[in-house]
């Protein structure tokens, strides 16, 4: 049996993990544990539920939903004579829920990883979902709640990615199997973000809560909002001077909002800040390493993401009751018009957005105001309106694109 789980090149021994499971019960070809809430006493029925963690998937044209769907049941299952030589009993009634999908490490029958074709090198966080998809949604995972995984075991990882400023997951996991949308129980997330002038209009960034807005594209100005907001907050927290330049502060100035085609955030730093390298590895561990920041293309310190756009919403509204998983409310004509022409999802490293540092001399340090952008307020230089009138000439304010634009384009201007 194998645990399957990228972990750098440490490997697991399935049954310290599962000492009550044994596989000699041939209807389920893997198991898992559930995600129990602590101090939480738990009954079994037909129609409960223990947690929130992936149990049935269900791939629908270019959008999987994965939900906690099915019965948990209270069974009696065969405890591994191999392990328990001393044990008064044979037997142990535990909860079982069966899934065809995992959000964590599993145990699984060697022959069944095999034909399925084992972990394929190129998905990194994605590695699970991508295997599962593979296997058509006809595994039967025993998710069990007499186990626990250590915190060791359910860490996240990229794989060989680990550490780099690569974010090719989400593409490759894109064009494989031509998905575009991950729903789950609480998230939904995008493999690609969209610019056009329909869906992305320069205005201040609200957050989808409702249909059809919440079952839409995310555009990626809302990516590099997120982008710019959590690394001011990181910045705040280790309490580091910035300045936000450029065409971010542009888009404040004109519109109190992010360029909607601008490919990056651009943030000044104090020379002493900007060329100190540990800067940016702190930055990666305060942002719980949700990002790369460090030395990039043209050896520029950048930020990179390495998560996918999203939104955090409850779905269990668009679904027609807690066992489907069709989603039929998550489909409408006009968003199979907003997502023609976004497969394939480019490979190219712009199309994910990033942030620009710069180095700020002693004259942009050199006082400081306020600009609102998406109703929040942040640091910029002095004279605004000196920086962006040297930098995009006195009609800064008028957009360069207009109309029916498409796309991220910095070759017009802003």
């Amino acid at each position: 049996m194998y645990i399957l789980k990228q972990n750098g090149n440490e490997h697991y021994v399935a049954e310290k993990q599962f000492p009550e499971f044994s596989f000699s019960r041939k209807q389920f070809h893997g198991a898992t544990c559930m995600q129990q809430q602590k101090n939480h006493k738990i009954k079994a029925s037909e129609n409960l539920q223990l947690d929130q963690s992936w149990c049935r998937f269900l791939k629908k044209m270019w959008s999987v939903h994965i939900r906690n769907a099915g019965p948990v049941k209270n069974v009696a299952l065969q405890k591994s004579g191999q392990l328990h030589s001393d044990s008064e009993t044979g037997t142990s009634d535990t909860f079982v829920q069966t899934c065809n999908v995992t959000q964590g490490p599993i145990v699984i029958r060697k022959d069944v990883f095999q034909k399925i074709g084992g972990l394929m090198d190129g998905f990194g966080k994605l590695s699970l979902l991508e295997f599962f998809l593979r296997s058509k949604g006809d595994l039967k995972i025993a998710k069990l709640g007499s186990c626990a995984w250590t915190p060791r075991i359910t860490r996240a990882d990229r794989g060989k990615l680990e550490g780099s400023n690569e974010v090719p997951e989400y593409t490759n996991f894109a064009n494989k199997h031509a998905v575009l949308r991950i729903v789950t129980e609480n998230r939904i997330e995008w493999t690609a973000c969209v610019a056009n002038w329909k869906m992305c209009p320069e205005k201040p960034y609200v957050e989808p809560r409702g249909l059809p807005d919440v079952a839409a594209p995310i555009c990626c100005s809302a990516v590099l909002w997120k982008m710019l907001s959590d690394f001011v907050m990181g910045l705040n927290k280790l309490g580091l001077e910035y300045r936000i330049v450029d065409g971010t502060l542009l888009g404040a100035v004109r519109s109190k909002a992010i360029i909607p085609w601008t490919y990056d955030i651009d943030i000044a730093l104090p020379t002493a800040v900007y060329k100190n390298a540990s800067t940016y590895s702190t930055l990666e561990k305060v942002l719980e390493n949700q990002y790369y920041a460090g030395m990039s293309f043209m050896n520029m310190p950048r930020g990179h993401i390495l998560v996918p756009p999203y939104i955090d919403v409850n779905t269990a509204p668009y679904f027609d009751g807690p066992d489907d998983l069709e989603g039929k409310a998550l489909f409408s004509r006009e968003l199979e018009e907003a997502v023609k022409g976004m497969l394939p999802v480019s490979h190219h490293w712009r199309q994910r957005g990033y942030v620009d540092f710069y180095e700020a001399g002693h004259a942009l340090m050199e006082g400081s105001s306020l600009v609102t952008i998406n109703n929040e307020e942040f640091v910029t230089v002095k004279d605004a309106n000196k920086m962006l009138s040297f930098n995009y000439g006195e009609n800064y304010l008028q957009p360069a694109l207009k109309g029916q634009w498409s796309g991220l384009s910095d070759s017009n201007g802003f």
